[in-house]
């Protein structure tokens, strides 16, 4: 059924999205000099918090942001 297939891609995509927006937060956040930074977690589960911290870490260390 293609139906339930779209809708879980839809969902995919927006996850995406709010991750993203998170990193992107932290990112905006380092960029005006500040050194703590935390995240609003909102419903990220623990998993997305994790990777959010990884991919920043990641991005400040290769200058991609």
């Amino acid at each position: 059924m293609s139906f339930g297939n779209d809708s879980f891609m839809s969902f995919m995509g927006y996850r995406n999205m709010v991750v993203e927006d998170k990193i992107e937060e932290c990112l905006a956040a380092a960029r005006r000099g500040e050194t703590s930074i935390s995240i609003d977690r909102g419903d990220l589960t623990d998993a997305e918090v994790a990777y959010v911290q990884k991919e920043v870490q990641r991005r400040l260390e290769s200058g991609r942001y």
